[in-house]
């Protein structure tokens, strides 16, 4: 008896020895276990994104018209999904962090999946993919930046018939589609100078059915496939360290298909001078910004009847932030350019003014308020003049470095400045967008 007693507390204190020592290998093997998952160096950004919004005005009208659909004031309920992966291709060609010769070699894929719950003629899936190379050798430096994406989207297009100022440049973002934004830029520095080597694409694919307005086809929205293309040389004097002027030239290539019933096409050749800032001409500020003359000039045999066979508009691209604390920021971006209509065989000034200021409550909470201002002035012989007015708010707040939860609301308001009598009236329209999105990223 004393013999089996002594037996079982022996054996008792060698198991539980023996779970001690599983019970820290257990521990050790969580913790590589953990290290094993950490996100590699050459996967970038992982995350997902949920938005669900209310659209007071899906179609952006507030007018009917007798014999068409209705889409005045069509509301829906709104869910998007987004999933995003970063690759980085550094580290997997071998290349270290400090190897300035290649300093991004990125890529990311992120899919917009977007369901319009009462009005499933607007969903669509936005394919979007984003390319960078950037790198410097000595007093050389290169950057490559590409954005496309392929729109999975509803080939047929509203019956509008005229009743919205802008609303077709909206609803033409939810059609089938590619879309192509590219651009190059070759640099060598010197003590005080540098020259910069450019070139840009803006390409427009669409895959939207086109029918001729008129008899049981009148009030079709149709689409054209265009595409801007330049390419041209900066030079820059360093007024400071972080602060240049610059001089530039550029030469261009618009094009813009035609109709089967109107063989109109504003495609055209152009030249561009331009004056601009870049960097920062004090702490707190940073700019970046150019603008000068544009010279279109348009083929007579091709192009729209009473059209001008050249053009003189004015071109402004740039942006400029004041950070003048730790916690706000105003920024203030403009676009301005000449550009062929994607609606059929007209030509227009594309203006777009953007203001944002957003303020920093803690390391957790922070605010933005936007103002955006959106132009479509068209060229003769189409006399319009379409705007579109948007007033925003949003709240986020970071839960932790992996999660946040953002509220947004956005009141936008449609104009037509230059109404005639070829044009139904009704064309101004309003619509309110409230979101509120939750985002988890790795």
């Amino acid at each position: 008896m004393v013999l089996l007693t002594f037996a079982i507390k022996v054996e008792a204190g060698v198991a539980t020895g023996a779970a001690a020592v599983d019970y820290s290998a257990s521990t050790a093997k969580q913790s590589q276990a953990a290290d094993d998952f950490k996100k590699p160096d050459w996967l970038g950004e992982v995350s997902v994104s949920v938005k669900v919004s209310y659209d007071s005005n899906v179609f952006l009208t507030n007018a009917d018209r007798v014999g068409f659909p209705k889409m005045a004031n069509v509301a829906s309920w709104v869910t998007v999904l987004t999933p995003k992966i970063g690759v980085d291709f550094k580290p997997l060609l071998g290349l270290g962090k400090d190897d300035t010769s290649v300093q991004a070699l990125a890529f990311s894929y992120a899919p917009d999946i977007v369901r319009y719950h009462e009005a499933a003629t607007e969903n669509y899936e936005n394919h979007r993919f984003i390319a960078q190379i950037k790198g410097v050798a000595d007093s050389f430096s290169y950057t490559l930046d590409s954005q496309s994406c392929l729109i999975n989207g509803n080939r047929n297009t509203p019956q509008y018939n005229q009743v919205s100022a802008w609303a077709t440049a909206v609803v033409r973002e939810r059609r089938d589609q590619f879309q192509e934004k590219g651009k190059l830029q070759l640099r060598n520095d010197w003590d005080s100078w540098f020259v910069r080597g450019v070139a840009s694409t803006v390409y427009y694919d669409l895959n939207t059915e086109q029918y001729n307005p008129v008899g049981q086809h009148a009030g079709w929205q149709n689409y054209v496939d265009r595409y801007d293309a330049n390419g041209g040389v900066d030079a820059g004097y360093k007024i400071s360290r972080d602060f240049a002027a610059t001089l530039g030239y550029r030469r261009g290539y618009q094009y813009q298909s035609a109709f089967s019933w109107n063989t109109a096409s504003n495609s055209n050749e152009y030249n561009r001078v331009l004056i601009g800032f870049e960097g920062r001409p004090c702490a707190w500020l940073k700019m970046d910004m150019q603008a000068g003359p544009d010279f279109h000039e348009y083929d007579v045999s091709q192009m729209q009847a009473g059209h001008a066979a050249a053009v003189t508009s004015f071109f402004a691209d740039g942006k400029m932030t004041a950070e003048w604390t730790r916690n706000d920021a105003l920024s203030c971006s403009i676009k301005q350019w000449q550009w062929v209509s994607s609606t059929g065989a007209c030509t227009y000034e594309d203006k777009t003014f953007d203001f944002s200021y957003k303020h920093k409550f803690s390391s957790e909470w922070n605010a933005v308020l936007g103002y955006t201002i959106q132009g479509a002035v068209y060229n003769a012989p189409t006399v319009r003049s379409d705007w579109q007015y948007t007033y925003s708010a949003g709240l986020r707040y970071e839960c932790n470095e992996h999660f946040s939860i953002s509220a947004d609301y956005a009141y936008s308001r449609g104009e037509n400045e230059s109404e005639i009598s070829n044009l139904a009236p009704g064309r101004e329209y309003d619509r309110h967008l409230v979101s509120l999105g939750l985002k988890a990223a790795f």
